[in-house]
């Protein structure tokens, strides 16, 4: 199989990409800034018979992710599996939220996840998978969480439209909403914090990257091609 990953250069995108590489698949990591990161993560995956490649996209920048989309069609081909990991966050009050800020949020985390999407499903021969990384934040907003919260709803709602538009293509399209997941992302929240939110859990325990991982590969194994237009959530039995 052929896998493209957003956003591998964070801990959930790494994460999965290993996994990909375990199983045997080919995989493509775009990324934007961390070359060096990118580059030893693809050596990870580095194996006879097998194809890792790494591509800079810069996911804010529309006609640069276009750019990296069509040069990736030419050196990797096309994809059978594609998981729109990337994402980006910003702490702070819609009040205090300028709209430069919205406005990249959104590109990095909704935007790209369509204009990847699209690009995949055009070239995906039947059976294609299309996983996205949403958040529980996305039907649970919470303060100081707005533009991120409004970002993921939309990749939720798109999810299962294009789920709708793309099924007769065999290609399936569902999202992955992460809770609390022990990532760097969420490290800046308070020991106080962090039991609050875990108080709020059936499962009294910070997720870890497999536990997103699992969700991922059950979404886009072979056996799931009755599944589309779903959100899987992964958050502990958040209530």
């Amino acid at each position: 199989m052929k896998v493209v990953v957003t956003g591998a250069s964070g801990d959930i995108g790494k994460a999965i990409v290993r996994a990909f590489f375990s199983r045997g698949d080919n995989v493509a990591i775009l990324y934007f800034s961390d070359e060096a990161s990118a580059n030893a993560l693809a050596a990870e995956g580095a194996a006879p018979g097998l194809l890792c490649v790494t591509k800079k996209a810069d996911l804010r920048d529309a006609e640069d992710t276009s750019r990296a989309l069509d040069e990736l069609l030419r050196t990797f081909g096309a994809p059978d599996i594609l998981v729109n990991a990337a994402g980006i966050d910003d702490y702070n009050t819609l009040l205090d939220t300028t709209t430069e800020k919205w406005d990249e949020i959104f590109a990095v985390n909704a935007r790209s996840v369509f204009q990847t999407s699209v690009w995949a499903a055009k070239h995906m021969l039947a059976g294609g998978r299309i996983v996205n990384i949403s958040s529980v934040w996305g039907r649970r907003p919470a303060p100081c969480e707005g533009a991120y919260a409004a970002s993921k709803a939309a990749v939720e709602s798109f999810t299962k439209t294009f789920a709708a538009e793309v099924g007769d293509l065999g290609v399936t399209v569902n999202a992955v909403a992460a809770g609390y997941i022990d990532t760097k992302m969420n490290a800046r929240f308070s020991k106080e914090e962090r039991a609050d939110f875990l108080s709020s859990l059936a499962v009294k325990r910070v997720g870890t990257t497999e536990d997103v991982v699992n969700a991922v590969l059950f979404l886009a194994d072979e056996k799931s091609s009755y599944i589309t237009g779903q959100i899987l959530e992964v958050s502990g039995g958040m209530h």
